[in-house]
Order: structure tokens, then sequence, then C-alpha cells
């Protein structure tokens, strides 16, 4: 752009019109944001229906790669504790740690011969990558295929979004891990540090949140 071809001769003006481009740019992504209406709502984890269990699932890392857990927990349509994981994984990407738990979660609902499933991850990216599957070349698609293993075996998955305020309890099971060993950790009851966190749950305690309508 300076060199010999002299696109642009001016570096001072040349500079000074890109950081106007930048300012423009930031007046209208702010008067964009400045239009999102958001309201304040209750938000608690829900039961599932009759005859239905729920699978939470969550992953954690400290830093994008950097050291990685997972977790997860199953209930019944009574709130009542089925079984829970915590899996420590060492060091990854944090979509990487997402898909983590929504494999082990898979395969601890599959190990417990159950055939009707609500699964939620407070991950949107994720639900995406799961509902409508993922480019062969993509670095994830490994396991997002594994995932899909899964989901088309013979039972019924349904797979939703939910907020972080009602998936705490795998976001409290997935930070766990990270005091365990590394592997795959199976709770058939919660762990003491987590028995406050799944009575709230149990009692249908509600978090308040923004969000867009």
């Amino acid at each position: 752009m300076f060199g010999e071809n002299k696109l642009c001769r001016d570096r001072v003006k040349f500079v000074k019109d890109k950081v106007q481009e930048v300012l423009k740019a930031n007046e209208r992504a702010a008067s964009t944001h400045s239009l999102v209406v958001r309201v304040e709502r209750m938000i608690r984890w829900v039961e599932p229906s009759m005859s239905w269990l729920k699978l939470n699932t969550d992953g954690a890392s400290r830093g994008n790669p950097g050291l990685a857990a997972a977790g997860g927990v199953l209930r019944d349509d009574t709130g009542r504790w089925c079984r829970g994981f915590a899996l420590n994984i060492g060091r990854c990407t944090a979509p990487l740690a997402e898909l983590w738990g929504v494999y082990y979660g898979l395969y601890m609902a599959w190990e417990c011969k159950l055939t009707r499933i609500e699964l939620e991850v407070d991950s949107e990216v994720v639900v995406g990558f799961l509902k409508t599957g993922i480019g062969a070349s993509h670095p994830l698609s490994f396991l997002v295929r594994m995932c899909h293993g899964f989901l088309v075996r013979d039972w019924i998955v349904r797979i939703s979004h939910v907020y972080r305020e009602a998936n705490r309890l795998a976001d409290g099971l997935a930070n766990y891990a990270f005091s365990l060993s590394l592997g795959v950790h199976v709770f058939d009851v919660p762990p003491s540090s987590l028995v406050s966190m799944f009575r709230e749950d149990e009692c249908g305690t509600e978090y308040p949140r923004r969000i867009r309508l």
C-alpha cells in the first residue's frame, strides 16, 4: 500500500481515515445495541416431563485453550438425583469441554438404559452443532459425530438451550472436577460441596437474568 505501487501516498491521512471508519462503525453498533430491549426474568431449573429424565451438562475452561473440565447430572421428574459425573479433561478449548460434557452425559444416560431424555446445554453454539451438524473439516467435527452416534440410537433425546441460571448444578460439577484426578468420576449422590446447590434446584429457587425480548 505504501510501497512501489503508491496506493496511498499520505500515510497520516490513511490512518486518520481508518480511525474515522472504526469510530463510525462503533457508533452504528452502539445505536443498534441501544435498540435492544432487555427485561428481567426469573430463571430456574425446571423438572422434565413425567416419565422423562433431564440431563444437564456443562463444560468449563480456564483459558481457551486452558485447563478444562466438564460435568453433568441426571434427574427425574421429581427433581431426584439419579446420577452425575465430573470429568477432569486436562487441557482443551471451551467448546471442546462443552462437547465432552454432552458426550459423557449421553454415555451415562445410555448406560442407565433410559429411553426418554431431555438434554439441556447452556451453549447455543453446541446446541446448534447437535441439532444441525457440523462440517467435516471443522476441528470439533469428530466429537460432534460421536455425540450424534448416541443421538441416533433407539431412544428419544430432546435437545434445548437453557440459561446458565438453569444449569447451575452441571456447572458446579464441571468446576468441582478441577479438584479431582484426570478422567471421569461418577456420583450416585451429590458431592457434599454441591448438596446445597442441588437442594436449591430441587426447591425451585429462581435467579434474576436480563434477557433480550
